[in-house]
């Protein structure tokens, strides 16, 4: 119980503060030399001896006063009566009264108290928050115990105390407001509920009324500063006025951005912009570009961009420059989150540049994406396969073998040939000489037919002056009647 009496105080308090920053603070307060007749109700919650506590009923009625002023906070005075009730359990019972002894679970008492005290109020435009604290006394009560007989407890003499009270007045109409109030009261004495101990035993009020304001201050000109103070009581309607209720001449602002002309460092700015302190647009991601026209309001910091704000992204990528490896991708080129063109096979040539988009990995390729055929250092064609004996045309066989060969020189256009005939030793070396010449010009002419460049192809006859193997054996002489093409770059 304890625990929601205090939680109720918290919001009380919370109350007060959120509404002492929203509300209009004026120049008076409208509880300035008025009388005022309170009446309100509500709810008791005792603390003492008996631990297991149960709220009871509170009424109280009272006078305040009002000391005049012209500022927003105003003090005075405070006379209330209460009546009300206390009670409270106990789940092993307790020795109350004097005599005869005897125990009791519960206690319900009635009293009557007064209180007088300092009261400080804050008008924060019909919105009251008070302070309220002073003495305390309990004119009466009669604890009485579990079955309703009543207990000793000294219930006529007048006990002495202290209070404290927090609360707020709502303005609801002239003369008239709406209260709502917390009140702490210690009451001095241990006998409130039968039981005496160590323990004083007190109480908590929450309590909601009504408050009849008499003569309460006009301000007939409604600026906020009550007749009695207002040396300019025909101020214009909305005009800002001091203290004394005069107008205060109020510098320009051309621009309408609450900044005046002085201190105002970008005084044209646009109507309804939100500006900083030195008059200018608000930047919050400060890219140079404000936020009333930033299309990209959280650019992170250091990012250079366009002039709506947005990150630039010169390739049109969909990757900003600060962030992008790639910054000079062509058009419509799908990237990766580096804003470098996709490689889905790893090979080192871009998709949209990838004629072989399916490559195993690890292998090499040209560059188009495909496979690289290596070219060979030497390719040798042999005679009996080549050619038609004891002449220089080409068979079927090697015109297909050097179909093969033309596609692997064309392959890399900057590689150059040289192609060599050879013979064996049969027959007159002259006729050999000019066999294994023809033969080499005859494998070069074709080569250049199906497109290798003429100036990579050269070709000699060495007739049977290189032998690699015995010309006295049909298969040395086989072996030797051959044509050699060989790298020479």
């Amino acid at each position: 119980m304890k625990s929601i009496i205090v939680h109720l105080l918290l919001v009380l308090s919370f109350s007060i503060i959120s509404f002492a920053q929203s509300g209009r603070e004026g120049n008076g307060n409208y509880l300035s030399s008025t009388f005022l007749l309170t009446i309100d109700g509500g709810a008791t919650y005792y603390s003492g001896d008996f631990s297991d506590t149960k709220f009871g009923f509170l009424s109280r009625a009272g006078f305040e006063y009002f000391f005049g002023t012209n500022s927003s906070s105003v003090f005075g005075l405070k006379l209330l009566g209460s009546y009300g009730q206390l009670g409270g359990k106990s789940t092993t019972g307790l020795l109350i009264g004097d005599a005869p002894a005897r125990f009791s679970k519960e206690f319900n008492t009635k009293f009557m108290d007064g209180k007088f005290g300092l009261i400080y109020a804050l008008d924060l435009g019909g919105f009251i928050p008070y302070l309220w604290g002073g003495g305390n006394s309990v004119v009466w009560f009669q604890p009485k115990d579990a079955n309703g007989s009543k207990v000793y407890a000294k219930q006529r003499d007048i006990i002495m105390s202290y209070f404290g009270e927090l609360g707020f007045k709502i303005i609801l109409a002239d003369g008239l407001s709406l209260n709502f109030a917390s009140s702490y009261n210690a009451s001095g004495t241990d006998e409130l509920d039968g039981y005496v101990s160590k323990k004083k035993d007190i109480y908590l009020g929450g309590t909601v009324g009504i408050s009849i304001i008499f003569g309460s201050a006009k301000d007939s000109d409604n600026d906020g500063v009550n007749d009695d103070y207002d040396l300019c009581p025909n101020t214009p309607s909305g005009a800002m006025v001091d203290e004394f209720g005069c107008p205060i001449k109020s510098p320009k602002d051309d621009d309408g951005d609450g900044i005046v002309n002085e201190y105002d460092k970008c005084p044209n700015t646009p109507i309804a912009v939100k500006v900083d302190n030195d008059g200018c647009p608000v930047d919050s991601d400060r890219d140079g570009v404000p936020d009333y026209k930033d299309k990209c309001p959280n650019t992170p910091s250091g990012f250079m961009v366009n002039e709506l704000g947005c990150p630039l992204d010169s390739d049109s990528d969909g990757v900003p420059d600060n962030n992008d490896a790639c910054p000079n991708t062509p058009s419509n080129v799908q990237v990766n989150d580096k804003g470098c063109p996709l490689d889905s096979d790893q090979d080192g040539v871009p998709d949209y540049l990838d004629k072989c988009p399916n490559t195993e990995i690890n292998v090499k390729v040209d560059s188009e994406g495909c496979k690289l055929v290596e070219e060979p250092k030497e390719i040798i064609l042999q005679g009996m396969t080549t050619f038609e004996t004891g002449k220089s045309t080409l068979t079927d066989h090697a015109k297909k073998e050097l179909y093969d060969i033309a596609q692997i020189m064309l392959k890399n256009p900057l590689i150059k040939w040289r192609i060599e005939g050879h013979t064996d030793s049969q027959g007159s070396t002259k006729f050999n000489q000019k066999l294994s010449e023809e033969r080499a010009v005859s494998v070069m002419n074709f080569l250049i037919g199906l497109g290798v460049g003429k100036d990579r192809l050269s070709a000699a006859g060495m007739g049977e002056s290189f032998p690699i193997a015995d010309n006295a054996t049909e298969i040395g002489r086989q072996k030797n009647r051959r044509v050699v093409i060989t790298r020479i770059n």
